[in-house]
Order: C-alpha cells, then structure tokens, then sequence
C-alpha cells in the first residue's frame, strides 16, 4: 500500500517519513507499477521487509563498491539507502544496471584492453575476465522486463515521455535526490547501457532541472538512439523458469470472481494465490452487518464486494504496527463504501464465521483423494485453525491457506474445522461426507449365525 508511512529512524533519530517525488500516496500499487513509476514508499517498505544487510550485500555483489555490506555502512545506512542514501558511483551503477540486461551476469569493467607502442607492439593487454553469476536470471528477467514496459511507466511518465524509445525494447530508469541535488537515468539493451547524472560540481541544489526525466533523460535518449544505429533490436529473452498468470488489478493476487483482471509475469513457485485483499463478504440483508453461521444457514445474507487491506510491520521495535496505521488512515479518506466492509456481526453476537470451501456438507460419492479447503471471518484477524478427520487432528494452521489434501477409505466421514482469532474467540464447523458412498450411507450388519 503507498500511503503515509512511519519508519524508525534509527538510534537518537526522529521517525522517517519518506513521501513520493510528486507528493501524492496512490493507496493500493502493485510491484510493477510501483517501480515502473519510481514510487517512492513502496520501495522503502520493500526494503523494511528484504533488510537493509541483504539489500547491500546484492548491490556489492552487482559491482557497487560503496555499498558493500561493511560494519560502517551497516551503522550509517539506513532504509533511505533505496532512495538514494548512499553514495555510489556512476560507472558501478550502470554496470549493475547492465548485469539485469544480461541475465544477471556480471562483467567487471576495463578503461584501457590494449596498450601498444609506436610499432604496434603489445606492451599490456587485458583479458576480460569470465561473468560471474549475481542474479537468477528469472530475477534479472522480472526486472528488465518491469523497467521496458512503457504502458507501467505511463501514470507518472505519460505513454510519450524522454523514456519511451519506439520499435525498442529497452530497460530504463530515473533518479532524483532531495533537493534536486542530483538526477540520473540509466538504461538501454544487452547491446548498451548508457548512465547519465546530471548535478553541480559544489553539490548545490539545480534551479532550472526538476527530476531525471527532464533533466539526465534527453541527453541519455540522444547517446542511446545514436549507439543503437545499425544494431537490431533483440529484447530480453525470457528464462524457462517464468510463467504467467492472471491477477486481479487492484490486489496482484490470483484473478477471481469476474473482477476485472490483468495477465502478469512470475517465477515459477511465487505465483499468487487466494486473494485475501479482494473479497466477496457475507452481509446479514436485515442490518447489513456480517452474516452469522446461523445467518448463512438460514440464506439471510448477501454476497458483497469489499477491500481488506492488512500488512504487517517488519520493522516494529514496540509493538505498533505502523504500516497498518497508515493503511487505516488512508481508508478513512476514502468515500467509496467498498474500502469500509463492516466490522460487526448480526445481532448481539460477535463469532467467527468457518465455513468449508470444499468439499460442502452432505458431499457424496467423493474420491479417495481430495483437497479439504476452509475459510474463515472474523473482525479480528484469524490466528489460528485446526482441521480434524473422524475426531483426528490432522493439521494447525496458522496462516492462509487453509488447505490440505486428504486421503480417507470408502465410507461416511465427518470433517471439522475449528478457528481461533486473535481476541481468543472460537468457532467451529462440522460437516457429514461420503467416500465412494451416499453422505448418509448405514453399512448393512452382517447377521451373525446363532
């Protein structure tokens, strides 16, 4: 979520408060069209959940000398080091910017291959040494492709901008520090990869040049277009571990319901799945509050469509998760009823609603073999649900989704999912199926000879 968010900062320090280049918060952003529009809080957030240790262990391992992962760099850097608090190289950057173009290889730079002398003797020469492997390449993909996708760029960009390089697949990214102090952009193809920064020699604030669009961006398109003269456009291949999937557009999470969607890209095993933020909620039809069990037994509710927005904070030294806080402060602005889904139960009650997805009660002539899928509601964040077969536990959840494939015996069986939630309230769910036989199916005796 880009809202407004309290970090620590540091020992001694005040709270850091990072807000975006053009001072807005966008609420709900997904990753690509977060780094595609250089949007600054999503960025910090993703840094308080990697660590700022591993951040700069990858970038030393990319070729950046200044933010190897040191005891004093660990001391003086903070989560304000992916906004460009710390101090690096352009040439290093640039290479690490050429490393995602190559398939997370990394090649180290040489100024001079070969010195001859007047007669066109070797007197020195360098031999390139071998790439090293820093990135997967499907990581190196993700990027590449996030950073020359045009259409994720366009909300702060616009589809015309000094960036967009028609007929070429090309990577390419800005920067601007506090004070316009500084601005680059970085980018380009397998073939080339230009860096531009743009600043005074004193480190004295630019008057005339706002950000790296206008000001690094139209010399880096001039020296880029003319280097690509007679080069083909050969784009950035894609690894055997990428797949795509559908996602819904407004949580990233696996497409559901006909909500509107969008196809986006993923390393095998990462995909998302069940969407905990865009979500159907049962609604009593009388008060509109959340429907009981007794209430969804009974039909008296509706399905309606809602927001849910949780995250949890990494960085939390007291207890107070301030990622929520902004979250919650974001949506109290919000005029549209979607963002509010209520928080009371029908009634006098306040239970937890457990409900099995699959299979229902009253199942029959089910396979040996199949997956047992239980949701639960609450106003209270669930913490906790157990699933039992025939009185056996056969696993605690602690955390969605709750799902677990079964193997049972042909027969009659009783399922029950028993959730808790973080105000320690408990409700259950029991329901009747049948294996290869009718849910109510009774075994005939066999009669016993006298």
């Amino acid at each position: 979520m880009d809202v407004s968010t309290e970090f620590p900062g540091g020992a001694g320090q005040p709270p850091y408060t990072p807000v975006n280049y053009d001072g807005k918060f966008r609420g709900p952003i997904q990753v690509r069209y977060a780094l595609g529009n250089s949007v600054n809080l999503p960025a910090v957030k993703m840094l308080a959940m990697v660590g700022v240790k591993d951040m700069l262990s990858t970038a030393y391992d990319l070729g950046i000398t200044t933010l190897e992962p040191t005891k004093e760099n660990l001391s003086r850097l903070g989560l304000s080091v992916t906004l460009g608090g710390g101090e690096v190289k352009l040439i290093e950057l640039t290479n690490a910017y050429n490393a995602f173009a190559n398939q997370g290889f990394r090649t180290d730079l040489a100024g001079i291959l070969k010195v001859e002398d007047q007669n066109g003797k070797v007197l020195e020469e360098i031999k390139p040494e071998k790439s090293k492997r820093v990135l997967t390449p499907e990581q190196a993909y993700l990027i590449t492709d996030i950073l020359s996708d045009n259409e994720a760029r366009t909300a702060v960009f616009g589809p015309n901008s000094q960036l967009n390089i028609p007929g070429w697949k090309i990577m390419v990214k800005t920067g601007t520090t506090n004070l316009q102090k500084d601005n680059w952009t970085i980018g380009g193809n397998k073939q080339v990869m230009i860096g531009v920064w743009v600043g005074n020699n004193d480190n004295s604030s630019m008057r005339e040049v706002a950000s790296g669009v206008t000001g690094a961006s139209p010399i880096w398109r001039r020296i880029l277009l003319e280097a690509l003269k007679g080069k083909a456009n050969i784009g950035f291949e894609t690894p055997g571990g990428i797949v795509t999937k559908a996602v819904d557009t407004v949580s990233g999470y696996e497409a559901h319901d006909g909500y509107p969607s969008r196809i986006e890209k993923f390393i095998v095993g990462t995909e998302p799945r069940e969407d905990p933020v865009h979500t159907k909620l049962k609604i009593c039809k009388s008060d509109g509050k959340l429907a009981t069990p007794s209430d969804i037994a009974a039909g008296n509710y509706d399905e309606k469509e809602f927001f849910v927005f949780k995250e949890d904070d990494p960085v939390s030294s007291d207890g107070v998760n301030r990622f929520q806080l902004g979250i919650d402060a974001w949506l109290a602005t919000q005029s549209d009823s979607k963002y509010h889904p209520p928080s009371d139960f029908c009634g006098t009650q306040n239970p937890i609603n457990v409900e099995f997805v699959t299979p229902k009660d009253r199942d029959s002539n089910l396979p040996n073999k199949f997956s047992a899928k239980v949701t639960a509601d609450s106003t209270d964040d669930i913490v906790q649900i157990e699933l039992e077969v025939d009185g056996v536990k056969v696993r605690t959840f602690t955390k969605p989704p709750y799902e677990q494939e079964v193997d049972l015996a042909d027969g009659v069986h009783t399922l029950r999912a028993k959730a808790k939630d973080s105000k320690g309230k408990e409700s259950d769910r029991v329901i009747t199926i049948g294996v290869k036989v009718a849910w109510d199916y009774l075994e005939t005796p066999t009669p016993t000879p006298e």
